[in-house]
């Protein structure tokens, strides 16, 4: 006599569990991928703001448009539209720790360095910084006039 019992382990269940835990497993990893990749893309364009907001203190004045040592509230290298040699050889006095500080760098290295038309190197801040362990190098280049000359202003920023 054949009786009608329902069977919850067959062989289509197993086949069905197998495949439903592997279109989960696709999904999960697809979406730990792509948030991986998002997390990295906004590290990635924060990095690069605040490379060129490093690099816009060769362009504007600062606070106060001659600043000193003592006064200095906004880091500016330049006035009237040329960087300023005073305020740049001050950045040494100044200090690593008060310039990113005042550039707002947070974690970020910080390399200023300029190249004479000839692609001499003419100036470095600071001096002792070493670079051969440093990983995911941002750099900006752009001209700008130093005693009335062209030059090459590069800014390196890196974590």
């Amino acid at each position: 006599m054949l009786t009608n019992k329902a069977q919850v382990l067959t062989y289509d269940f197993f086949i069905a569990l197998a495949i439903f835990i592997a279109l989960v497993s696709l999904v999960m990893a697809h979406w730990y991928f792509t948030s991986v990749q998002m997390q990295e893309t906004i590290e990635k364009n924060f990095a690069l703001r605040t490379t060129l907001s490093a690099s816009q203190a060769w362009f504007k004045e600062g606070y106060p448009k001659y600043w000193n040592l003592e006064n200095v509230m906004e880091l500016g290298l330049a006035n009237d539209g040329k960087i300023n040699r005073t305020k740049m050889e001050m950045l040494s006095q100044l200090g690593y720790a008060k310039v990113t500080l005042l550039l707002n760098l947070g974690t970020y290295n910080l390399r200023y360095e300029i190249y004479n038309k000839t692609n001499d190197l003419i100036f470095l801040f600071p001096q002792d910084l070493d670079l051969t362990k440093a990983k995911n190098v941002y750099k900006i280049e752009r001209v700008a006039i130093l005693d009335e000359q062209p030059v090459k202003v590069r800014t390196l920023v890196w974590d």
